[in-house]
């Protein structure tokens, strides 16, 4: 033992003068925890002379509430002696003389001295650091962003509250976790990979630029994201700092933007169709009516009226044929809008009655499916698609009797399909296309009555509502036209419309 300070001190004076010039607190205790020395820093930070600590057991440096852990854990260390932390995973603090408590990480060193061995701790005050990072933890805590931490391993160590209110877990479900909790399930394979490479290359960044990226939801659900990937050096090594923003509602607003440039496209087109129909099929009756009237007048100034009866049949006939396609311009100009009254029908019956109320000729007949399905709709269009349908295949039949027949499956959760099936001529695969389009015909209009607006309005109408057309035929008997029809439209319309829509 010393005599000037009382220490005790090994044989080598140089331990002391190095324990003594350390920039941390020093503190060396034998096995019954009793202190044997100090250092210039203990007495800085603990605020006690060196006087007061030596011979009083470690426990002066301890808040009270860890001091009967204490015995314990300095017998676990003497039973283990090997250099290692104090407390690993543990948040460790110590008391001053004034019974201020501040946040400290410990080393522990076992020493070999003639009086058996002792340990050495280096005691860091680590006041700054904490603040440092309970600033960057509020920092983190107050992004409008979910903001997630993991380590190299991909284990998370810090969330702010975003993160449990976008993902749905709490904070305690996600500390200690893999992120791929995070992940649908068919991304988690390959990010290990993914999160090596960022690991190899640290810079902030954006993941997986050019890629759709998608969260998962503690329910299971998922939702697109966008990610941005920060390194951030610790005591620890580097961790990730993500932060990551749900973009539903921007996925949404460019859809609809995406939705409303093809609608634009698709009335631009109908505008360029219009205004040749209006400067060709409109003016073809016109042009017709003129030349009969001048046809009239020059039988009237010679006298000749035995032709006139069928001059005027020839009028009325045109007339009619202006008629139906200003009708059916109105009819195409109104198709679609998602407007009205939604009700329940039932198809059976419902299909039967329109087909009859076309007045077919007597050798045609339609068939339906025992099981056709009740919907929730607006059945107005849905009667202009059978309508124009049953009409289509009844008009261009080429025989005086023909079998039409109504089918259906379910296509999704959200859509029928239905089909409409004839055994007349069939229309080639390479005219499948055309017959969609405003005013075509596959004969001429002599020979066939109608304007040739019917599958046109059909699958203006059957889009409009989210649905798809195609026509299945071998060109040389029989055609099937298939369309999908949601099965509740009611949704959709008051989406679309809610001030309008009611059941």
């Amino acid at each position: 033992m010393s005599e000037e300070t009382g220490e005790i001190e090994p044989a080598n004076l140089p331990f002391r003068q190095v324990v003594e010039a350390a920039p941390t607190a020093m503190v060396m205790v034998n096995k019954a925890g009793v202190i044997e020395m100090v250092n210039t820093q203990t007495e800085l930070i603990f605020g006690y002379s060196r006087a007061e600590l030596l011979g009083q057991l470690i426990d002066i440096l301890l808040p009270e509430r860890f001091r009967h852990q204490h015995p314990h854990h300095r017998a676990s260390f003497f039973s283990d002696l090997s250099p290692r932390a104090m407390g690993t995973g543990r948040d460790l603090y110590g008391r001053r003389k004034d019974g201020s408590e501040f946040p400290v990480e410990v080393g522990l060193n076992p020493i070999e001295t003639d009086d058996g061995v002792k340990v050495l701790s280096a005691i860091t005050d680590i006041s700054a650091r904490k603040r440092m990072e309970e600033r960057f933890r509020q920092v983190v805590e107050a992004a409008p962003n979910a903001m997630v931490m993991v380590n190299k391993k991909g284990i998370i160590e810090m969330v702010n509250t975003q993160a449990e209110r976008i993902f749905g877990y709490s904070r305690a479900e996600l500390l200690g976790q893999l992120i791929d909790i995070l992940l649908p399930e068919r991304f988690r394979h390959q990010h290990p990979a993914h999160r090596a490479s960022f690991f190899s290359d640290l810079s902030p960044r954006a993941m997986g630029t050019g890629r759709d990226l998608y969260g998962r939801r503690k329910d299971g659900s998922e939702f697109p994201v966008e990610v941005g990937l920060n390194p951030i050096e610790t005591d620890d090594g580097v961790k990730v700092l993500s932060a990551i923003t749900d973009i539903t509602a921007r996925v949404k607003a460019s859809e609809k933007l995406a939705e409303h440039r093809d609608e634009l496209e698709r009335s631009n087109k109908e505008l360029a169709t219009f205004a040749y129909v209006a400067s060709h099929d409109l003016k073809s009756p016109l042009r017709g009516i003129f030349q009969i009237s001048h046809w009239i007048e020059e039988d009237l100034n010679n006298g000749q009226t035995d032709a006139i009866p069928q001059h005027m049949s020839l009028l009325r006939g045109r007339l009619r044929r202006m008629e139906r396609l200003l009708d059916d311009l109105l009819a195409y100009s109104r198709a679609g809008r998602l407007e009205g009254s939604v009700s329940q029908v039932a198809l059976g019956k419902w299909a039967q009655n329109i087909f009859e109320m076309q007045a077919p000729p007597e050798g045609f007949t339609l068939e339906v499916a025992a099981d056709l399905p009740t919907l929730t709709t607006l059945a107005t269009p849905l009667e202009q698609v059978l309508r124009n349908l049953f009409t289509n295949a009844i008009k261009h039949h080429d025989r005086p009797q023909g079998r039409i027949r109504l089918d259906w499956r379910a296509a999704s959760k959200t859509y029928h399909e239905f089909s409409v099936t004839d055994d007349g001529p069939g229309i080639s695969p390479e005219y499948q296309e055309r017959v969609y389009l405003m005013f075509q015909t596959l004969r001429p209009r002599d020979e066939v009555e109608g304007s040739g607006m019917g599958l046109a309005l059909v699958k203006k109408i059957v889009e409009a509502y989210g649905g798809t057309t195609s026509i299945v035929s071998d060109g040389i008997r029989g055609t099937t036209i298939r369309f999908t029809w949601p099965i509740n439209i009611g949704e959709r319309l008051i989406r679309a419309n809610p001030a309008e829509a009611k059941l």
